[in-house]
């Protein structure tokens, strides 16, 4: 069976040659075995990025759990990411991965992310001496709209691809309200809290009953969406939650003292 799918992958880029994440370039052939998303030009500022330092552990980002202080206070906890996130900067190779995975439809970029979330995974596993035999995956549904857009659910495709390289069951147990739910981004930090009280629930909570869930997401900048859903799984019965991202914005490198914090107490 893994041979059969080997061999309709490499026939499908035969017939639509894949594209580097990072800078667009076509990816060389017979280079493909390697699994990357990412040229031999781009690759190794993917690597080196990878190598960054908290501001607040002084460790290695991806051995790194530090979150933002919204979701310490919504009990996350630890915070895993593989890279910063710069907003506004150009040709920067994280940056053009996250925007590869939101824009596009396309199975490779995802296989990659959760090849290098496993491997952080299994990493912080050891070093922290947590076990994952108990655990779920869960991810942050992406708007309605935005999907509709764009044809991908970012969250969900990375959380399918690291089930099949981890062996962790997906449980789809976060879902969108009903409602025309605004943009993250677009809004100021207090404005992203109220968004997403009014923007997620819980279903299919018998799954959640006593596990350790893995949330996923792409991005996170202030925690806002990740603190909210969070604390509807713990409050659905999930014994902790640990929040895996491809990136972390490059604002939380450093501690910061958050007036989101009274805001999320109420």
């Amino acid at each position: 069976m893994a041979q059969g799918f080997q061999f309709v992958r490499r026939l499908r880029d035969l017939v639509f040659p894949p594209r580097c994440a990072g800078c667009g370039a076509l990816l060389d052939f017979t280079d493909l075995h390697r699994e990357s998303a990412l040229c031999n030009v781009c690759e190794p500022q993917w690597l080196a990025e990878k190598e960054e330092v908290c501001g607040r552990c002084f460790c290695k980002l991806t051995e790194c759990a530090c979150s933002t202080e919204i979701l310490e206070h919504a009990k996350c906890k630890g915070l895993y990411k593989l890279v910063y996130y710069r907003n506004g900067v150009q040709n920067y190779v994280p940056n053009r991965v996250i925007y590869q995975i939101k824009n596009l439809r396309e199975s490779r970029t995802p296989a990659f992310l959760a090849k290098e979330l496993h491997e952080m995974l299994v990493a912080h596993e050891k070093a922290e001496a947590i076990n994952f035999t108990n655990a779920v995956l869960a991810y942050v549904p992406r708007r309605k709209r935005a999907y509709l857009q764009y044809g991908t659910d970012q969250a969900r495709e990375l959380a399918r691809a690291l089930s099949g390289q981890s062996g962790i069951p997906l449980a789809a147990c976060l879902t969108r309200k009903r409602g025309n739910q605004r943009e993250q981004k677009k809004l100021t930090p207090q404005e992203r809290i109220k968004n997403a009280r009014a923007s997620f629930a819980v279903q299919n909570a018998e799954l959640l009953k006593g596990k350790t869930v893995l949330l996923i997401d792409d991005i996170v900048t202030t925690g806002a969406s990740m603190s909210v859903c969070v604390k509807l799984l713990l409050r659905a019965g999930a014994a902790e939650i640990y929040c895996v991202a491809v990136a972390s914005d490059e604002i939380n490198r450093m501690p910061q003292t958050s007036p989101l914090i009274k805001l999320e107490t109420r």
